[in-house]
């Protein structure tokens, strides 16, 4: 073989994508030192020296980097098979790897270096960026050519007639369902009894009394002695409320009291989820799938910790799952009218339970109202009842109530950082008509020091409860014209905000525990209340165990992978692309809705390494999405080679 045909050759070219896809996974992006990269040059100026700084920033084992070598050129040989003949496919799975390469870069760049413009600072570090964004490139459009490939072929049996999959048959199969996840959860729901508590859990459960618990400080008081405010949801703490007050009407205890708060919150988790698994099993036609996310609900250690969390996270989660669930059930239909009445409900509870559940449903219907054209109007009612459903909740009930809404502050996460990050770099900048601006809406003098990279709210809580409206609009004015002064200073502070919702990285879950012991003693510090977690032996001696596991999951590769919030966006992301491939208009709104969750979450107040509560809802959806993109096709729904393709 001449040298023209090897170069041609499909192994050469797999080696090359190996060697750069290695090249990228192993790159370390810091600088390399002069005196270690060109010991030993006589003349370090020629290209010798900038080449031997590239070979220095290599860091893997030789061993580790051989067999890496060797399974990915295994991988690209069999993606010469794989051929996708519609362009419009390929460029949408191009694009899709490439704005996951650029996550990928960017988020190691903050995560590890906390440093967004380290690869641009120099001919070697550019080329170091250019090697691992191709080798990253390679990497993700080639899985993507892999899924899309074995998407649009003929399915193989599912297994769905094993004996183990008759569970979803029985006239039980739901009680079963939950019974068993319940079975799988109770050695959470006894080790961390009474409940498991966090850092809203303090002031849901002093609103639930009326006591003063510092949340209300952040507005303006519409009624003199009223400490409930609609900063956790009023819905929430009025079901806590009245649990607490029963229980305590019958002699109970504090801690019996909340713990039927968390015990009710779990059977109804457990009904959605065995809804969730029987609607995979029967609906969408994949019993194994149906049957790997009951494991995945029964064994992921969030899923029972979230279960018994005395938060509105749950119940939120929960409804967004059934929505999802109830919208593809309803366009599914021989009469999709019918189903219009649940959306509807469904619809107002998420609007309630939470805040950004109002944008997250307008987002969604609107879509359905544009693929569902000829039912435009029916959507546009369910639309309307959604905006009305929260308008007169917030501009009437709630001020009838003598209950405030929550603070502005809660939507401005994203400028507050901005203006903090400038204020902290570039503070001598800022002019005095600019300062007077920001020190009526934000604490001026300590903005710099309080700034955080991965958190608003330190910012946040430093927002003028009674800044006007025209002050707010000032300050925005001045903010706005800030950022054509330091515009790199803009983007860093929303990537270094929002990063790990791209970027995997490991989250702690061994935190929940320790933060359920403090925020435990934080509800019980003036005195109010005696909660307490069990300290017997037994209770210890679970807890422990259930620690140990906790750290299994965090330290085992694969498994570890699936405490990142990251992995979940991305399920999101690629169930959304995949089923735009089929034009699946059906699948397309659940997913939809998950994605317009995650854009609210990237106008939040935190980034997702802190912890992953902002997004599970999409952990608890995952195996319903992917079920229903993975689900069984009929030739005839392909549309690959169409006409319009």
């Amino acid at each position: 073989m001449n040298g023209k045909k090897l170069i041609k050759s499909k192994l050469f070219k797999s080696v090359l994508k190996a060697v750069i896809t290695v090249a990228a996974l192993t790159m370390d992006y810091s600088l390399v030192a002069d005196d270690t990269a060109l010991f030993g040059y006589t003349n370090p100026e020629t290209l010798f020296g900038p080449l031997s700084k590239l070979f220095y920033a290599l860091e893997a084992p030789s061993i580790a980097a051989l067999m890496l070598t060797g399974f990915l050129t295994l991988f690209y040989l069999r993606l010469h098979d794989v051929k996708i003949q519609s362009q419009r496919t390929m460029s949408g799975i191009w694009g899709l790897a490439f704005f996951a390469a650029v996550c990928a870069v960017t988020g190691k760049l903050l995560y590890n270096y906390n440093d967004i413009w380290l690869l641009t600072r120099g001919t070697v570090q550019v080329l170091k960026g250019l090697i691992v964004l191709g080798g990253l490139f390679l990497l993700f459009s080639g899985v993507l050519q892999i899924a899309v490939f074995a998407l649009l072929r003929p399915c193989a049996q599912n297994g769905n007639d094993s004996r183990i999959m008759r569970i979803f048959d029985n006239r039980y199969s739901f009680a079963m369902i939950a019974a068993l996840l319940f079975a799988a959860w109770l050695p959470v729901i006894t080790a961390y009894y009474p409940a498991v508590f966090m850092g809203d859990s303090e002031d849901i459960i002093y609103m639930a009394y009326n006591y003063p618990s510092g949340i209300e400080t952040t507005v303006l008081p519409l009624k003199e002695g009223c400490y409930v405010t609609n900063h956790h949801p009023v819905l929430y703490t009025g079901y806590v409320s009245l649990l607490l007050h029963a229980v305590k009407l019958f002699g109970g205890s504090n801690n019996l009291g909340i713990f039927c708060c968390a015990l009710v919150q779990c059977l109804l988790t457990l009904c959605v989820l065995a809804y969730s698994c029987l609607y995979c099993a029967n609906n969408l036609g994949n019993k194994r799938l149906a049957f790997a996310g009951m494991c995945f609900y029964a064994l992921f250690p969030l899923m029972p910790k979230y279960a018994i969390m005395i938060s509105k996270d749950t119940f939120f989660a929960d409804l967004l799952l059934l929505w999802a669930i109830l919208m593809h059930k309803a366009v599914n239909a021989a009469d999709i009218r019918k189903n219009m009445a649940a959306l509807a409900a469904v619809s107002a509870a998420i609007v309630l339970i939470r805040k950004n559940g109002v944008y997250i449903m307008i987002l969604t219907l609107i879509l359905a109202a544009a693929l569902y054209r000829h039912l435009w109007k029916r959507w546009l009612w369910v639309l309307f009842a959604v905006v009305a459903v929260n308008g007169v909740y917030s501009n009437i009930v709630l001020p009838a109530a003598g209950i405030p809404d929550g603070s502005v502050r809660e939507m401005l996460s994203v400028p507050f950082q901005q203006t903090a990050r400038y204020v902290k770099y570039h503070g001598d900048e800022v002019t005095q008509e600019e300062r007077r601006a920001i020190e009526k809406v934000l604490d001026y003098q300590n903005l710099g020091s309080l700034y955080s990279e991965n958190l608003s709210d330190p910012v946040k809580r430093t927002y003028n409860k009674a800044a006007s409206g025209d002050e707010l609009t000032d300050y925005l004015a001045v903010w706005f014209r800030m950022f054509f002064k330091h515009p790199t200073e803009y983007a860093a502070a929303f990537l270094n905000n929002y990063y790990g919702y791209f970027y995997p990285v490991v989250n702690d879950t061994m935190k929940i525990a320790r933060t359920s012991v403090g925020s435990m003693a934080n509800v019980n510090r003036d005195g109010y209340f005696d909660f307490s977690h069990c300290y017997g032996r037994f209770h210890t001696g679970l807890r422990d165990l259930l620690t140990f596991c906790d750290l299994l999951w965090m330290r085992i590769p694969v498994l570890n992978i699936m405490m990142t919030s990251a992995l979940y966006v991305w399920i999101v992301l690629t169930a959304f692309f995949l089923n735009g491939i089929r034009h699946d208009r059906a699948a397309a709104l659940p997913v939809f809705m998950y994605i317009a969750l995650i854009l609210t979450v990237l106008v939040g107040p935190s980034n997702a390494i802190n912890y992953e509560r902002y997004i599970f809802p999409c952990i608890m959806g995952m195996p319903f999405l992917v079920t229903l993109t993975l689900r069984e096709m009929k030739q005839t729904a392909i549309l690959e080679g169409r006409k319009n393709a």
